[in-house]
């Protein structure tokens, strides 16, 4: 198979811009991911509003400003 230069610059812009488009997809994808598990650690007080982080299984918190005891995750609790 023989190549012209034209064909060769082709060849290989286009299979730069692919590995360009490959790399950014996957930070794109690790970046979302520890976002998300950084999230999951966070925890509002719903006392004092002062955002902190635990990273204990317990299902409730002991806030470190007020001591007010928080639920972990998205409550649909009023007040």
């Amino acid at each position: 198979m023989d190549l012209t230069l034209v064909e060769f610059v082709i060849l290989a812009l286009s299979g730069s811009c692919a590995l360009v488009l490959t790399f950014t997809l996957i930070s794109r994808f690790f970046n979302l991911r520890s976002e998300t598990r950084a999230l999951a650690k966070r925890v509002i007080c719903r006392l004092c509003l002062h955002a902190f982080e635990d990273s204990g299984h317990t299902k409730t918190v002991h806030c470190p400003h007020c001591g007010a005891i928080n639920e972990k995750g998205r409550s649909r609790r009023l007040g």
